[in-house]
């Protein structure tokens, strides 16, 4: 944990013993009354917290706000429905990359019986993007959710766009968006060598079993560039971290 993130930005609040904050403030930080560690809050901003108490029950923190965070990359990416524990790893990589938004959604070769777990109907994929944003010292987290096809993705991302991108007038995709499906492809344009890169960035990545030719005429059909991540097959999570690091590194993040 690089980075405490609190649940607000008031200058006073407290956590209880059994919070796994306090736990590794006091037994992995070890810190003692008086300390001070870094800290955000959930609404964006980073600064310092001081241990200014404890009791049986909770402890107490002052929290000093010193600017906000860095906002999150122009990047979204489209993930076909991940095995759960898989989908984790990916959520907690993807936002210590910085990503602004995650969409998942089935697909047509992908195991449709993941849907119904608690990662997704729960909603825990964010816990694992909390544990992204302590990582990478930056309390901002990237909007999640789980639509119910490829075509409710598609529409999604009509009306949002990238949350931290330019839109459109009426919130529609900013025009000059980039928008690529990675597939491999022997054919494919490889993702590095695609330019220009305009912001906002939507990404599609497929589940472990790839994309159909309907869903990948579908892709084409809404204005997705095909794209290739080289000449081996990766897992979903290994395609996902390289997808977003080569489109990161080509905005210059890197």
């Amino acid at each position: 944990m690089n980075l405490c993130i609190l649940d607000s930005s008031d200058e006073v609040q407290s956590l209880s013993l059994k919070d796994r904050r306090t736990r590794h403030i006091l037994e992995v930080l070890k810190k003692k009354e008086g300390d001070r560690f870094r800290a955000g809050s959930a609404d964006g901003l980073v600064g310092w917290a001081s241990l200014e108490s404890t009791t049986e029950e909770k402890i107490v923190l002052r929290f000093a706000a010193e600017r906000p965070a860095p906002p999150l990359r122009p990047v979204r990416v489209l993930l076909g429905t991940a095995r759960p524990i898989q989908a984790a790893r990916i959520v907690k990589e993807l936002t210590i990359l910085g990503v602004s938004g995650v969409s998942f959604f089935p697909t047509e070769l992908g195991e449709k019986s993941y849907t119904q777990s608690d990662f997704y109907t729960q909603k825990e994929y964010y816990i694992h993007a909390r544990d992204g944003a302590e990582q990478a010292g930056n309390p901002r987290i990237p909007d999640i959710c789980l639509v119910w096809s490829l075509t409710k993705a598609l529409e999604q991302i009509g009306h949002l766009g990238a949350s931290s991108g330019p839109r459109a007038e009426g919130g529609r995709t900013a025009p000059h968006a980039t928008k690529i499906v990675c597939h491999p492809d022997p054919t494919a344009v490889p993702l590095s060598h695609v330019s220009p890169l305009e912001t906002p960035v939507i990404l599609a990545i497929g589940t472990e079993r790839g994309w159909t030719e309907r869903e990948l005429d579908q892709f084409q059909e809404s204005g997705f560039e095909r794209c290739s991540l080289g000449d081996r097959i990766l897992k979903t999570e290994t395609a996902a971290a390289v997808a977003v690091s080569v489109v990161l590194a080509r905005l210059g993040y890197f």
